[in-house]
């Protein structure tokens, strides 16, 4: 049998309401020593404050809605423990997340992360496998007699989502996106590279290369590798940045090479220049 150890967690909590000055808040609540941080914040909605604001679905980072920053580092609070955040003395501080207009407490508005992610055209799926690591056996659980469940023939195809869960960690954490609003960011320009991988058409090719190299695409990133580290599902939006720059640099040498190629070599098919003779009939 586990044994838990309960705990006494303060959290310093970012608080703000339309019209009013923002500030913070500390809640002292009672969770496990193996609960994560929203616990936390569910117990403080639950038995301190019911107008405390935050987002959350899934509980297991597959939905990336609850992230936000936690002693100013952006987390899933889901998949954080709350012993691996607290030193055991000062309040675990809770922010929004950065580079997005604050709503309410932690929520954020984040259509203008979603308004990038579309700027690629791409529908977040990718080609699942033949069949679903899970099981319909009674039994699975306990180990005995699992199967895999065979996608139905009716389908054609079935879909599963990409490795991005549209946490928009990556653009809080990304320093070129609090200095250029209009910059693409992280994800948007991962969604670009995952859709230039997939387009088979040159039109959209050129579409979607002419979007990363725009004024505010692949070179208004600094390089500073934020995102990657910050992002919590190894998408590697840094990477797929620098991807999209040797591309496009490629390309451009291309392009000058065939030019290059082109350029009709002249010659000078004139006679020299030389002293001129003058003749007469004498008369």
């Amino acid at each position: 049998m586990i044994s838990m150890k309960m705990l006494e967690i303060p959290l310093q909590i970012f608080r703000y309401r339309e019209g009013e000055p923002p500030h913070y808040d500390i809640f002292t609540v009672q969770v496990a020593d193996t609960a994560h941080v929203i616990d936390a914040m569910d117990a403080v909605w639950a038995t301190r404050d019911r107008s405390f604001t935050f987002r959350r679905a899934c509980h297991h980072s597959s939905c990336g809605s609850c992230s936000l920053r936690i002693n100013g580092v952006e987390k899933l609070p889901c998949i954080t423990r709350v012993m691996d955040v607290w030193d055991g003395h000062a309040p675990v501080r809770l922010d929004p997340l950065r580079n997005f207009p604050v709503v309410s407490d932690l929520v954020v508005d984040v259509s203008a992360f979603f308004q990038r992610m579309s700027a690629a055209g791409m529908t977040i799926t990718r080609s699942a496998e033949p069949s679903l690591p899970l099981s319909v056996d009674d039994l699975a659980a306990t180990g005995v007699l699992s199967r895999p469940v065979e996608v139905p023939e009716s389908l054609s195809r079935f879909n599963r989502f990409e490795n991005c869960i549209e946490c928009a960690i990556c653009m809080s954490a990304c320093p070129t996106m609090a200095t250029d609003e209009k910059f693409l960011g992280p994800a948007g320009l991962a969604a670009i590279y995952r859709a230039r991988q997939k387009a088979d058409n040159p039109s959209d090719v050129a579409h979607l290369l002419g979007l990363a190299d725009g004024e505010h695409g692949v070179w208004r990133c600094h390089s500073a590798f934020e995102c990657t580290a910050a992002c919590p599902q190894a998408v590697d939006p840094a990477g797929k940045i620098m991807a999209l720059r040797r591309e496009l640099i490629a390309r451009r040498f291309k392009v000058a090479a065939r030019a290059a190629a082109v350029v009709p070599r002249t010659r000078n098919y004139s006679a020299p220049a030389g002293p001129t003779k003058h003749g007469g009939n004498g008369a």
